[in-house]
Parts: structure tokens; sequence; C-alpha cells
């Protein structure tokens, strides 16, 4: 059966092992026709750095022939691009180890990462003419150079290999945007933003274009120009939501992956994989994540999961969602409930406003991978909207798994919640539980303004976690209105159907009479049709009201 080697996303070794390869190689071509310097933002384990890797092995000038790597793969097939192979000196680097608390720590590791840089172009060294470039090389080598120098060097790279081999340069930049979300999220953002942009920005910049072929920079998120890129004007961005011939060349397609699977004899698990990892949408093309689909096949017989968000701690997402107000809440209810919502996707954004409305943070998700981008159309103001949505089943865990990790109490929270359907008078239980998530709610939201749906939002996120054992359904039609959540067991081992209704009460109002209230429309307006449809006897349905008042929960039955 199939194995794909993973973790190995080094062009050269996993080609040398015979390594499992979905061809990605006419990116080659797309680079040589492109622009100058081209961004490539795209989701995280979509398969960057073995594209550049493999764009390194292709370009870069060696000692031994490299040809044979690209043997029997599509760029193969056009001699005028295989002419450029082996042909340019290269600066490759990868910043996605850089990572800190402090921006002390960062640059250490910067200087560390051009320091071997250097140390790996030192036979240039001898072409430098005077005292003061000899002495800043050196220094650059030794990783003790100063700030200035280790700000230029970049662009004095570029300079030195350009007149060492007279052949115009390929920079490749994998993850630039790593240091600077780690800047970000341990509050030494405008340090990180100085540096990258003397450093990276100032070593890219027009002037230098004659010792410059190329340069392709990946990363997670198109930064602002006026973070890092002020002094770039020649940036093309190759965006996701465009149709482009770039769209299938990083993560994989429909017919990639049902190829994956005829040739790891796993033709009989394409829904399943469908199911869970697939929904992206590049351009105009349907595209799976990469990494969960070959930790599928590897893993196979061992049921899908959601190894991709394994693979991060998801930290500054979590932080966006957390701090956003009322209508971040609302739209997440709605995409917990599997329904869209629309907004207009900012290409464009500073780290410190992806807080500063929703259409930011739904962004900021998008391009992070968390969300499903599609059907764009104008809105009343001329500005493109997408429809946003889950794009599958792991990513749908992601929310899960904020909301847990959001209210999930040290003294076992989330454990109660299990207890509450174990219980035969379940009504106490989860009163507890819900007034532990009001008050979790205060540091997020004033609650003496808090509207049910918010409130019903969060609720929902917890309940999210029961999918396994229930069919739980927000805002569905039933009887004769809409009940707020209905839960219908899927296993005998939880055999109770539920509805329940929420109010919130300004704090002059009663909240028993309002109980009574909820019940009551509970009852006439039949909200418990649906899991009477299923087969449920009446009274194996329990009818729940929720009151909240301010930083106060009850809840009745």
């Amino acid at each position: 059966m199939l194995k794909f080697k993973i973790g190995t996303d080094d062009f050269k070794k996993l080609r040398d092992s015979n390594g499992y390869f979905v061809d990605k190689s006419l990116f080659i071509k797309e680079i040589i026709d492109g622009n100058d310097v081209t961004l490539f933002p795209r989701p995280r384990r979509f398969g960057k750095t073995l594209n550049m890797t493999m764009l390194r092995y292709f370009f870069e000038k060696s000692h031994e022939d490299r040809s044979y790597l690209f043997k029997n793969l599509a760029i193969s097939n056009h001699p005028e691009y295989m002419e450029h192979q082996g042909q340019y000196p290269v600066i490759f680097l990868t910043l996605k180890q850089i990572r800190g608390e402090t921006y002390r720590e960062v640059e250490m590791q910067l200087r560390k990462l051009v320091s071997e840089l250097y140390n790996r172009h030192s036979y240039t060294e001898k072409i430098l003419d005077t005292d003061i470039a000899k002495s800043d090389f050196v220094q650059i080598k030794n990783g003790n150079s100063s700030l200035a120098a280790l700000k230029n060097s970049l662009r004095d790279l570029i300079i030195i290999l350009y007149s060492y081999h007279q052949k115009p340069v390929i920079v490749l930049i994998d993850e630039y945007d790593s240091p600077m979300i780690e800047a970000w999220t341990h509050k030494y953002y405008q340090e990180m933003a100085e540096f990258m942009r003397s450093w990276l920005g100032g070593g890219l910049k027009h002037e230098n274009a004659h010792a410059l072929y190329r340069a392709v920079i990946t990363g997670i998120l198109r930064v602002a120009k006026e973070s890092i890129f002020s002094d770039l004007n020649n940036l093309f961005v190759s965006t996701t939501l465009l149709p482009n011939t770039i769209s299938t060349l990083f993560g994989f397609t429909e017919d990639e992956v049902m190829q994956i699977l005829v040739d790891s004899n796993l033709t009989d698990q394409a829904d399943t994989v469908r199911e869970w990892y697939d929904g992206y949408h590049f351009g105009s093309k349907t595209i799976y994540n990469p990494w969960s689909v070959s930790m599928y096949v590897n893993l196979y017989p061992a049921p899908p999961g959601p190894h991709w968000l394994n693979t991060s701690a998801n930290t500054l997402v979590y932080e966006e969602l957390s701090c956003g107000g009322i209508e971040i809440k609302r739209d997440l209810e709605k995409l917990l409930s599997g329904e869209e919502i629309r907004y207009p996707i900012h290409e464009i954004i500073t780290f410190r406003d992806i807080g500063k409305n929703p259409a930011n943070i739904w962004s900021f998700l998008y391009f992070s991978g968390y969300l499903k981008a599609d059907k764009p159309r104008q809105d009343i103001r001329g500005r493109s909207t997408y429809r946003l949505s889950i794009p599958n089943k792991e990513i749908g865990f992601a929310y899960e798994s904020f909301i847990e990790s959001m209210f999930s109490k040290p003294d076992g929270g989330l454990d109660a919640l299990m207890d509450w359907f174990s219980e035969y008078n379940p009504v106490k239980i989860l009163e507890e539980i819900l007034q532990g998530l009001s008050l979790s709610l205060v540091s997020i939201y004033d609650l003496a303004k808090l509207p049910e749906a918010v409130f019903h939002a969060f609720v929902l996120g917890l309940l999210a976690n029961l999918r396994s054992v229930y069919d739980i359904r927000s805002n569905a039609e039933s009887g004769f209105g809409w009940a707020d959540i209905i839960m219908i067991p899927r296993t005998s081992e939880y055999p109770t159907g539920y509805v329940i209704e929420f109010k919130s009460l300004q704090p002059d109002e009663d909240m028993e009479k309002m109980a009574e209230v909820a019940l009551r429309q509970i009852q006439e307006k039949r909200y418990g049709t649906p899991v009477i449809s299923t087969g449920i006897r009446t009274d194996m349905i329990r009818h729940l009201a929720v009151i909240l008042q301010g930083k106060r929960v009850i809840v009745r039955e």
C-alpha cells in the first residue's frame, strides 16, 4: 500500500528516497513566466515548503547534476523551461522555526539563520574589494555583526552573488510571516516589523532588480504593505480568491486525491476523505488539505481525525475569536449550525487591525485555512462579498475545540455536561454548567446587554461536543415556529430528546414567570415535533427553559 513520507518537506530527499510525490513541478513554469517578486499566501501545511525546495533544486547552480530529480515530472516535457535548470545562484531561507517570546530571542535566531546562509556562500568572500565589506561579511558569517549589517544582509548577499556568478539571483523565502505571527502573539510586533521591513523589504526592492531574477515568498497572510513591504513596488500577490493557473499548485485537487486513493487501494474511502478534508476553494478549484489526506492514507484503517489541527496551537485564531464582539458571536453560531455567513475578504490586513471588525476576523480565518470562501457577489456598496462556511468536518472540530477550550473549566465543566445526559434529573447540573458559562463570558462581553442569541451561540458550541450521540439543530423549524435548540438521540445510550428555549431578561423582569412562558411556548408551538417524528416517545422528550438575566442563569423544566 502507498505510504507518504510524513514530515519530509525537502524535495530532493523525497525524490531520492522514492517517496510518493504529487507532481507540482509546473510551479517552476509559473515562476519563470511570472513576476519578479511574488508572494503566495496559503494555509499552513499546504505544501509550501516542499514547493519551495523544489524550486531551489531546480534553479540552483550546483557541482552535482540535479536534473534527474525532475525526470518523468510534468516540467520535463517542456525543454524550453528545463534550460533554466541549475543555472542560477539561489538564496533559500525558511523562517518557519523562528520563534520566541521576546524580540531578542528571535533576533538571535535570525542571526544564526543568516550566519548559516553566509557560510553556505562563503566562497564569494574572495571577490570583496574593501576592508569594510570583508569585515561585515565575516561578522555576519560568525553571527556577531551589528544590527545595521544584519538588516542589510539579504540585500548585500544578493549583490555579492550577482557579482560573483554574473547571473541574476533567485531568492526563496519560505514562511516569511512566521516571525510576525510570533511577534504579535508575544507583543513585540513593532520591533519585528521594523526589522523585516529593512531586511526583507529592503533586500528585494526595485533598485536591486538588475541583480534579482525572481523572488518567491510564501506565508499564511498578506501582511499590509506599510507593515513590511513599504519599499517594495514590484510585489505581486497570488491570491486564492481569483481564478489563476497557480490555484492547483498548493494542496491536492480532486483528481490528485482520487489517484492517491487508487494508488493506495482506498477508492472506497473517497466519500470519507471528501467529507473530512475537502472543501477549500482556491480560485475556481476545489482543493483538499494535503497534510490531512496524507495522514489519513498512512494511518488507515484508523478512523479519520483532525490531523491538521494537531500541528499547531492556533493561539492567534482562538484569541481573535474570543475577543470578538456580538456580531462575531452571532456569526459563530451560524457557522456551528452549518449555515453560511457573507462578508468581504480583506486581502491586505495588519495584525493590529485583525480584531477591529468582523470582516477582518473572518478574512484572517479564511487565509489561515478555517473557512471556505465562494460565490462572490457585489453588495450595495459595490464591494465583493463571499459566502463563508466551514469547509469540512476536520475544521468543524476546530471550532468545537475553540468553544471547549474557552469554556471548559478546570473542575471538569465539560465532564459535567456529559454527566447531565446520564442523570435522571439533569436540570440542576445543566444550571450549574450554564451559570459557569455566563461568568466566563463576563470577560468577553457585558452580560447586562447580552442578547439571548449570543449566549445561545456559546451553549451551542458546548453542545457541539456531543454530536456523536445527538443530532443537534439550532433555530430549526418545528411545529408552528422555530425552536432554539433541538437534540435528537443518535444512540440508545442517551435515549432522551431535548427541546431548549432561551430567554434573556431585563433586570426588573421575573425569571420564574419567564421560564413558565418559555415552557408554554415549547408546548403550544409543538417544538418537539422533529424529535417525535424520529420515533422518540413524547414521555422521552424533555422541555427546558434557559433564562438569562445579567450574570444569573436558571434552568426550568
